[in-house]
């Protein structure tokens, strides 16, 4: 009997031994099959086949059901594929299951793709001679609308310049003015034929090619030195300031490893970026560019993944983080844009992976070459180029000489004080606002939370609405008169005053409609437009916003962080950032970092042709250091600081972080989870692991939280470290008093 190992998409820790039926034949690894669990049917994948009489044959203990249909003829999943989905697995303690959930889309895991497929219209190949077609033409004369249909037809198929082609039903019915009657009787009379094509759902670029622009001086230097560095080493950082002119860089690599026959996967961390780069990449690379990204629908990401599994083509992927999961078989190049961005580390659900990390992999596996860029680089990444484990090169001027923004720090408490303020905009910005405006210059405004205010309080006693499921109060949204949950989505309609003492309302804080509406109040000449979550949910809508604002048809955009990162805007003279203090005040070891790029990131939007830009920061607190390096565009001098202080308080890259979060409904059992998994683990790590945390947020979702941290140093086992967590978990979740305990352990957390 031969037996395969199946992967199930589900939370379990082991692969599901099946038996092959003698009449079937033998899957290869990589196949999804249908098999049974329970009463259920459901489709797995052939993660590996069990020799003959193997010991998970001959001794089992349960019956080994059958395998009950192969449902590909060759694999989907390939070796090099499976054999990242076990390192994922082991290095970001998860199980192959949720991996495989992650890294194929959903309808190859339900079984439910349906190729797309449109109705074509031709000519009957009787009637393709002139004599006969006139014939038909005769046969039409008391059918005037049948006879201006077929001559919308062969006008449109060129069918007097050669043979007929067919022409799509719905632009035919759609461009003739004539109903689908009126097609449908000249496909009965045999005139015309219909049938049915599969087509992609995937639009091709049918525009001509532009060559790459030519690289300046900076820029030529910069490609040398980079394939100077792949020689030596797989790994570079290209630490490139804000419009240096990297994305061209870019560019002229692929085009050396497509003209190699190899594939690159090139990686964005939001997919507000894939907007501006598609229209840039397209233009040089036309259809051997494919975009790959969480919003286009299930359907259109399997044909993406089959297309390139299928044709190996050489080829340039744009994607954001799933991208990573992609069957490539020539891979030659990846890259990773903004490297230093958060949104590369996935959060929830499991694999809680980070894409720069599987970046890494991926490219070791195909023995290709990575190229990591940014403005500001993550500390670890920048160490490491420091430390020779990767190659560096800096590209340190803007393109064309361009100055970098002047940064100017505004002191709120000042502005406060001497009641120089219009709302939350000070006077010198409103002023510098409106010099822009009247200049035909666009403005950016940078306020990191979205909603018209965090929470709203009662005037008169005090009281906050808060969520019923999470420890957290309910962020107000003018636009739909709601209070929302940003953890939950628990929403509710405004209340017009108090429930307890019927008070009017206080607004706490600003997000991005309450600053939209200012600005409306402050300048009622400007076109104004808002990106944010709640602005882009749709499919298109980034790219409708993008447009609009890089057509000039919007003079001030208001946005959070989607607006900082990448995006090219040449009109731009002033960026605002409102509140910079909010940024600093998370409790994280990498805030004084993240918030440094932040702001340098929105700094680099402006500026970018012309004049040089400026940028202005409101704070309450203007001497703060970190503001001393921003204004100075110095990265190196934080870089020093943040290693200093990160060596001192035992963070990367000194120490690897494992934190984990458990979570019950029941607070008396999840206190007795807590209690025995930290005990375990300060047994096993003593001073490396942390005391239990509650956070600031302690409830979600109805499940209460606890966490804890350990810190492993850079030279120690890390492997061995997460045996030891991983058996900890395992036993904890046996006892009975901690039954229903969800433990999650996040490797390497941001």
């Amino acid at each position: 009997m031969v037996t395969v190992e199946i992967i199930l998409p589900l939370a379990i820790a082991d692969t599901y031994t099946y038996s092959v039926p003698d009449a079937m034949a033998c899957p290869e690894a990589g196949m999804r099959v249908l098999v049974p669990l329970g009463k259920k049917t459901i489709t797995g994948l052939v993660y590996r086949l069990n020799p003959e009489n193997s010991a998970a044959t001959v001794n089992s203990s349960y019956k080994i059901r059958d395998i009950i249909e192969v449902l590909d003829s060759s694999p989907i999943v390939l070796p090099s594929q499976l054999e990242l989905w076990r390192w994922i697995a082991e290095y970001y303690l998860c199980t192959l299951g949720e991996v495989m959930t992650a890294a194929l889309p959903a309808r190859l895991l339900d079984n439910d793709y349906t190729a797309r497929t449109e109705v074509y219209i031709s000519l009957h190949p009787r009637f393709r001679d002139v004599e006969e077609l006139q014939g038909v033409f005769n046969s039409l004369r008391r059918a005037p609308k049948q006879k201006k249909l077929l001559e919308y037809y062969l006008e449109l198929s060129d069918a007097f310049a050669g043979p007929p082609h067919p022409i799509e039903q719905r632009i035919l019915v759609e461009h003739s003015g004539e109903s689908t009657a009126v097609l449908r009787t000249l496909i009965e009379k045999q005139i015309l034929v219909a049938s049915h094509e599969v087509v992609s759902r995937i639009p091709s670029y049918d525009s001509a090619i532009e060559p790459a622009h030519p690289l300046m001086p900076q820029q030529l230097r910069a490609v040398g030195e980079i394939e100077a560095a792949f020689a030596n080493q797989k790994v570079c950082l290209l630490h490139g300031v804000t419009s240096s002119g990297k994305t061209e860089v870019y560019i002229h690599l692929i085009e050396q490893m497509l003209s190699e026959g190899k594939q690159v996967l090139y990686l964005v961390p939001e997919i507000a970026l894939t907007t501006q780069l598609t229209d840039r990449l397209k233009k040089v690379f036309g259809n051997r560019l494919g975009v790959y990204h969480s919003r286009f629908s299930d359907m259109e990401r399997v044909e993406i993944y089959k297309d390139l599994l299928s044709t190996g083509a050489a080829k340039v992927i744009l994607s954001a983080r799933s991208g990573v999961f992609l069957p490539f078989s020539r891979l030659g190049l990846v890259i990773v844009d903004e490297e230093h961005d958060g949104s590369y580390k996935q959060q929830d659900p499991a694999p809680r992976y980070h894409a720069r990390s599987v970046a890494l992999m991926i490219a070791k596996s195909a023995q290709a070459h990575v190229l990591l860029g940014t403005a500001t680089p993550s500390i670890e990444t920048y160490y490491n180029a420091q430390t020779g484990k990767y190659s560096l090169v800096e590209m340190s001027e803007r393109y064309a000489g361009l100055q970098l923004p002047r940064i100017s720090i505004i002191d709120l408490q000042r502005q406060y004080h001497r009641r120089e303020m219009y709302e939350h905009f000070a006077d010198p910005l409103v002023d510098k606002i409106r010099e822009q405006l009247s200049a035909g210059k666009q403005i950016i405004i940078f306020q990191n939370r979205r909603g018209y205010t965090p929470y709203i309080s009662c005037r008169k006693c005090g009281y906050v609405p808060k969520c019923c499921n999470c420890d957290v109060s309910l962020t107000y949204h003018k636009h739909t008169r709601s209070l929302v949950c940003h953890y939950c989505g628990y929403t509710i309609a405004a209340p017009n005053d108090c429930p307890n003492c019927h008070g009017a309302w206080r607004d706490n804080g600003i997000g991005t409609e309450k600053i939209e509406d200012e600005v409306q109040r402050l300048f009622p000449e400007a076109r104004i437009a808002r990106m944010d979550l709640d602005t882009t949910r749709n499919k298109n809508s980034h790219q409708r916003i993008i447009n609009a604002f890089a057509q000039h048809e919007v003079d001030i955009l208001i946005g959070t962080q989607m607006v900082t990162k990448g995006l090219h805007f040449s009109e731009v003279s002033l960026v605002a950032v409102l509140n910079a203090d909010s940024m600093m005040q998370s409790p994280d070891f990498r805030s004084y970092e993240q918030s440094y790029q932040l702001l340098e990131q929105v700094a680099g939007r402006a500026g970018r042709s012309g004049s040089q830009g400026e940028v202005v920061v409101q704070t309450f607190h203007p001497d703060h250091a970190l503001f001393g390096y921003l204004q100075n565009h110095d990265y190196a001098g934080l870089y020093r600081e943040q290693l200093r202080e990160r060596k001192m308080f035992r963070f990367p890259p000194f120490y690897r972080l494992i934190v984990i979060t458990l979570k019950h409904r029941d607070n008396v059992r999840l206190d007795n989870a807590a209690r025995e998994l930290h005990g375990l683990l300060n047994t096993a790590f003593g001073t490396r692991c942390s005391a239990v945390i509650v956070p600031p947020i302690s409830r979600v979702q109805n499940m209460y939280i606890k966490t804890i941290r350990l810190r492993i140093e850079a030279n120690a086992s890390f492997a061995q470290a997460k045996r030891i967590v991983m058996q900890s978990i395992r036993y904890v979740q046996t006892l009975a008093n901690c039954k229903g305990t969800i433990i999650q352990p996040d490797v390497d957390p941001m």
